[in-house]
């Protein structure tokens, strides 16, 4: 049985190589290091040795060196394992007596190849007497090389192949990763259609079923207005019942065509003062925050962020009504909004309220589409505007997260980047009472 000794301070490697070597039938030894080897080769009779090439305190060309220097194991064949990526590799191994190189990435059938070719090889050179010292020169220095011709031709071919293997791996590779490129693109551009076509059936049907919804709730109201008297008590609650859904339908409906429309967008970014749109959407719900008595505290100054002045509308739109919606029955509402400039030409926007806030374990599924924590008879709405919000923020390149507002209540967090210029922003003001 033909035996193997194989060279690696790495157990992993070695165990690697000691199981693919015999899987093929060879008697493995492992040493650990080339001390170790070189006193196992001068006790114990191996027809190869395999070694690592980078070891402490003896090397694989000083343990080459040293076994063809000595006369009892002058013949016996040494295979370097190596990465081969400097050229004097392959000088070193020549001035050792190396027979062959292996890298370490090769796969299991070039390793057994390689040994066999190299264990035949000895067989036939067997008996030759090796060819004098020689000397030659490469990068300026002068070698002495001890190997025969032969032997140097194997050497060479052994590198050259793994050269090969190596190269033809990496282009394999290459062209893997531009196939994976192109098959993402395809599937990207893919993904983009299938959104586009998703986005105008949501603007389609929502706007097709508007119509209908429109008989439905005017009939409702004649009902309602003429003939209620005429009505059963158990048909005018029937009658409230279709009323009060055909609202909540169109709600739904009006909520759906915004989000659509987020994705649709054609108007280009223009710059827009952020201070502006938020006193814009406080004189649109004055009404509302009267009522609720609030308070809104809004910064002085300016918050210019490069956006669309439609979409930054409904953005705040739905954080302020949001804010007057889920206020705490015992205190009335107060809202604090607050602006930043960032280093990175955007903006960050905090909206801190001091409401019945979000469970910690909900503050990311709220951006759910669809997603509600309360009934709609303890809170009204769809479930659509944090959902509009993200999507919003997101066709801004920014992010939006929910946060516990010191003493109760919840605190909005996002950035809205872009081409923005400097924000300055004073100290608060009362904007609405």
């Amino acid at each position: 049985m033909t035996r193997v000794l194989i060279v690696e301070d790495s157990p992993t490697q070695a165990e690697q190589l000691a199981l693919i070597l015999r899987a093929e039938g060879f008697a493995v030894e492992i040493a650990r290091d080339g001390a170790q080897a070189l006193a196992r080769c001068t006790a114990t009779e191996f027809d190869l040795v395999l070694s690592d090439v980078m070891m402490p305190n003896l090397s694989g060309y000083d343990l080459c060196r040293a076994i063809k220097d000595e006369t009892a194991t002058r013949d016996l064949p040494v295979i370097l394992l190596t990465t081969l990526n400097d050229p004097m590799a392959i000088i070193d191994a020549l001035a050792c007596g190396a027979e062959a190189f292996i890298t370490k990435s090769c796969e299991a059938h070039s390793l057994i190849g390689r040994v066999k070719d190299v264990l035949a090889n000895k067989q036939r050179r067997s008996g030759r007497k090796l060819t004098t010292e020689s000397e030659i020169a490469f990068l300026g220095k002068r070698f002495k090389i001890n190997s025969d011709k032969e032997q140097i031709l194997n050497l060479l071919v052994s590198t050259f192949e793994d050269i090969v293997r190596t190269n033809r791996g990496l282009e394999e590779s290459q062209a893997a990763l531009e196939a994976s490129d192109r098959q993402l693109q395809e599937h990207s551009a893919e993904l983009a259609r299938s959104n586009k076509e998703l986005e105008a059936f949501v603007y389609t049907v929502s706007h097709d079923l508007k119509e209908p919804l429109r008989s439905i709730e005017a009939f409702s109201r004649i009902l309602h207005e003429e003939h209620r008297t005429d009505l059963a008590d158990e048909a005018q609650r029937y009658l409230d019942i279709i009323s009060d859904s055909a609202v909540r339908m169109r709600q739904l409906i009006d909520d759906l065509l915004a989000f659509s429309r987020v994705g649709r967008q054609q108007s280009l970014p223009q710059p827009v003062n952020l201070v502006e749109v938020v006193h814009e959407v406080i004189a649109a719900l004055q009404f509302s925050i009267d009522d609720a008595r609030a308070v809104v505290e809004v910064p002085s100054g300016d918050a210019i962020v490069t956006g669309h002045p439609v979409l930054l509308r409904e953005l705040f739109a739905n954080l302020l009504g949001n804010a007057l919606k889920y206020r705490h029955p015992e205190r009335a509402p107060r809202v604090a909004i607050g602006f930043r400039g960032l280093a990175s030409a955007g903006v960050k926007v905090t909206v801190s309220d001091n409401g019945i806030g979000v469970p910690a374990a909900y503050r990311e599924q709220v951006f759910g589409l669809f997603y509600r924590l309360h009934g709609r008879d303890d809170y009204p709405g769809t479930g659509v505007g944090l959902a509009l919000c993200k999507r919003i923020v997101e066709q801004h390149a920014g992010a939006i997260a929910l946060d516990e507002t010191p003493g109760g209540g919840c605190t909005v967090r996002l950035t809205l980047l872009g081409a923005c210029s400097a924000a300055s922003v004073a100290a608060p003001s009362l904007a609405a009472r």
